[in-house]
């Protein structure tokens, strides 16, 4: 494992100079990775430790400032007295620091010691958006952040950029967008054309139907990806089978349950939002025209807010409620449209099959992309593979205990396979998008403007409440 980590840490510090900071070296990145990666392994009060640590100087924490600064906005806080960083030390701070809200800040001290200086906070939006709970969120300011998400298990970033990670033993430098391809996409398409239909004559607004189906299709991929999520948390394993027409003989159905509350909040969410989008599109016409915003018209938008809002909080609710099935031994059994109708199911005997193709080589190359081989996969993949080859409008995802989350379906002829499935809200590293951050921070830092906070001219800080309240 000490191979990995320096691996790991040798491509993190590569992508942080390509993103144009000097800071954290390869050295300290190696200790940091490292030191995380050993207190995952640690148990502390019965439980294995999760957190996240955040290099940032503490003379100038921020690394990519927003000229805005919300009330929610992530600020660090220094301790009283810094903390030298062992594993042990890190293992006590991670489990008084939880990780869904804060992260503790490190910096190398003067001895050249790695000490924890401090908490950033108000990472529960950052953590919502990157679980896909939410659009919107704060990143980590800082100017790494290590993850430590289970056992064994670390993630490297930058702000929202994924840098690196370590899973099951394996370094993990990008993942798989299986379920943004557009190979899931025609597949989830089909089935959500009649709603995209309906909620364009209902709504009507700028949207055509083509962009409303496009954000159905979004929608369903997102609570997939949830639902992974969700699963991977539980820890149990476990796995999903899509198909608008179920085969009976190879299935046995323990559970028989018929749940369309997921289904129908996915797509009400998208009605919801375009009712939204044109409320908004109209009030916006009176704003660039200088004139007053009609008071109906203020109510309409209120509301119809309240109900997006009310609508992304009903689809958490049935994505955590559909995930917590899947954890009982045997599949979830759902349409294509997520309705759920049954959970516990086994598939049966199927014919073996001999010839899988990577998912993602065979959407640039077809038949000539690389072969499977299918003896590094256990029974549960197997037999998902078995029965996808079978029912050819079927789509089966499978999450391992391990973590790793995998998804096949046939497409024509040919069965395919995608491994390490990106699930989170995060941003894939590439070289553009590292310069193109870099050309922004470097465009903020030159156009320097007067720090705002917030919207209103109600005062942002409890200081000058008192000075102007007095």
């Amino acid at each position: 494992m000490p191979d990995l980590v320096d691996k790991l840490a040798h491509e993190v510090a590569s992508r942080i100079r390509t993103l144009g900071f000097s800071e954290p070296n390869q050295q300290v990145i190696g200790k940091l990775l490292e030191m995380a990666y050993l207190a995952t392994l640690r148990r502390e009060e019965g439980r294995f430790v999760k957190g996240s640590i955040t290099f940032a100087n503490p003379k100038k924490p921020h690394a990519d400032p927003p000229p805005r600064r919300r009330a929610d906005y992530p600020v660090f806080t220094k301790f009283e007295k810094p903390v030298d960083l062992t594993v042990q030390s890190l293992v006590k701070l991670a489990c008084a620091i939880d990780q869904w809200s804060g992260s503790i800040a490190v910096y190398p001290s003067r001895r050249s010691k790695i000490v924890a200086w401090g908490v950033v906070d108000q990472l529960v939006q950052e953590n919502k958006r990157i679980n896909r709970e939410v659009s919107g969120g704060f990143s980590n300011p800082g100017l790494l952040t290590v993850v430590m998400d289970g056992v064994g298990d670390i993630s490297a970033y930058h702000g929202s950029l994924f840098l690196g990670g370590l899973k099951a033993q394996s370094l993990v430098t990008r993942e798989s967008d299986a379920l943004g391809s557009m190979l899931v996409a025609e597949y989830v398409a089909y089935a959500f054309e009649p709603f995209a239909k309906a909620i364009h004559r209902v709504v009507g607004g700028k949207s055509d139907e083509m962009e409303i189906l496009d954000f159905l299709v979004r929608a369903c991929e997102a609570s997939i990806a949830r639902l992974c999520i969700g699963l991977k948390q539980r820890g149990t394993g476990g796995a999903f089978l899509l198909t608008p027409t179920p085969m009976d003989a190879l299935l046995a159905v323990k559970h028989a349950f018929e749940y369309p509350r997921l289904m129908n909040a996915t797509i009400l969410r998208v009605l919801d939002e375009e009712s939204l989008r044109k409320v908004w599109s109209v009030q916006n016409e009176f704003i660039e025209r200088d004139q007053s915003v009609p008071g109906d018209l203020v109510r309409l938008h209120s509301r119809a807010e309240t109900d997006a809002d009310d609508r992304e909080d009903e689809v958490t609710g049935a994505v955590k409620l559909v995930a917590s099935l899947a954890a009982l031994d045997g599949l979830v059994l759902l349409s294509p449209t997520l309705a759920v109708r049954g959970f516990g199911v086994k598939i049966g005997a199927a014919p073996n099959v001999s010839t899988v193709y990577d998912g993602e080589g065979f959407s640039r190359r077809g038949t000539k992309a690389r072969k499977i081989d299918l003896s590094k996969f256990g029974t549960r993949h197997g037999s998902m593979l078995r029965y996808c080859a079978q029912d050819r409008k079927a789509l089966g995802v499978v999450v391992s205990q391990d973590g790793y989350v995998r998804l096949m379906m046939t497409v024509g002829n040919s069965l395919l396979f995608w491994d390490n499935l990106k699930l989170l809200g995060h941003d894939e590293f590439s070289r553009k998008a590292a310069i193109e951050r870099k050309k922004r921070r470097e465009s903020r830092r030159t156009g320097a403007k007067p720090l705002w906070l917030g919207y209103t001219e109600m005062p942002k800080t409890v200081e000058r409440l008192l000075k102007e309240g007095s």
